[in-house]
């Protein structure tokens, strides 16, 4: 005699699809810049922020994936107030100079000075603060306090935890991102450089798209954020080959968010090249959620979600619609 299963479903009881982390940040009081598009970080509005001792926001983005979020802090002469956490942060400063301090313990700091196109990291619950020189600064800060208050919804514990990470060294700074040498391409018409500071676990990589030019289509399973460092573009994202396509248009200080396993694609727009700044959870050493093909150069496997679009197999109309906006603009294509 064979039983009869009938599959049945109830609610469950109370809360259920709680996100820990966006209730936290609409309470820190500053604005949540949320968007399916693009943020300007360079003209976002910013209000006093009691955690930092300064001026900030947080922007949302709907492809952001579950692991990273972006905080944009905007920095007088006075000092912030210091900080120390255990969720990994990257800082870009989008303008203005200044310093921030570190307190490695022991009575040993390190101080790193930054401008205008810097990139620079502190150790893992390190205890730090920053501050502008002159007139004032805004950098933004890529952390991935969004996974881990999610995990452990401990804001304690995050940010109250003493033990010290030696091992993480110093800090560390990368100067002139928007101008820096960029490595061999790793795909047409785009060239990359990969950076990682702090032996931490938040990767980024500068991108470079030559005047004239634009990348092949790509798909990947998570989210990336970029952030546009140096001249104009679009990017293109679509789920599938009949499906709507959606036009970003950035410049520098824009910062947007692809769509997980959509394609996405980015064109110049600019007379000059254009660089883009993408960050995401995972470096080549340690790659965690980042795609594992790119990491490690393997380009026989399917494992890592990764899905590319020849120029030949593309869909027409990109191209076309792509050369008519160079028209608008007298610039001319190398395509």
């Amino acid at each position: 005699m064979s039983a009869t299963v009938e599959e049945t479903y109830e609610a469950p009881k109370g809360k259920y699809l709680v996100d820990f982390y966006g209730d936290w940040a609409r309470a820190e009081g500053v604005p949540v810049h949320e968007s399916a598009g693009v943020v300007d970080l360079a003209t976002a509005a910013v209000a006093d922020w009691k955690r930092f001792g300064t001026k900030g926001a947080v922007a949302h983005l709907a492809g952001h994936c579950d692991f990273l979020t972006v905080f944009l802090l905007e920095l007088s002469s006075a000092w912030s107030a210091p900080q120390k956490h255990l969720y990994e942060e990257i800082c870009y400063v989008l303008s203005g100079a200044g310093e921030t301090e570190i307190d490695l313990g022991g009575g040993r700091k390190n101080v790193i000075a930054w401008k205008p196109g810097s990139l620079f990291a502190a150790p893992m619950n390190a205890t730090y603060r920053h501050r502008a020189s002159g007139g004032g600064a805004r950098i933004v800060a890529f952390n991935d306090l969004r996974y881990l208050i999610n995990l452990y919804r401990n804001e304690t514990f995050l940010f109250a935890t003493p033990v010290n990470f030696p091992e993480r060294g110093d800090g560390e700074v990368a100067h002139d991102l928007p101008t820096m040498p960029i490595g061999a391409g790793v795909w047409q018409n785009e060239r990359a450089t990969a950076i990682a500071l702090a032996k931490g676990s938040i990767g980024a990589d500068a991108i470079d798209i030559p005047a004239g030019a634009y990348g092949q289509a790509r798909r990947q399973v998570f989210g990336s954020t970029l952030l546009c460092i140096a001249g104009e573009g679009m990017t293109v994202s679509w789920e599938d080959a009949d499906g709507p396509r959606v036009k970003t248009m950035w410049k520098a200080g824009s910062i947007f968010a692809p769509q997980g396993i959509a394609f996405h694609q980015h064109f110049n727009l600019g007379a000059s090249p254009a660089r883009l700044l993408r960050v995401e959870y995972g470096t080549a050493e340690t790659p965690l959620v980042r795609p594992r093909m790119r990491a490690y150069g393997d380009t026989s496997v399917y494992a890592s979600g990764l899905a590319e679009i020849a120029y030949k197999d593309e869909a027409p109309e990109l191209k076309r619609d792509w050369l008519e906006l160079l028209k608008q603009k007298g610039v001319q294509s190398r395509m």
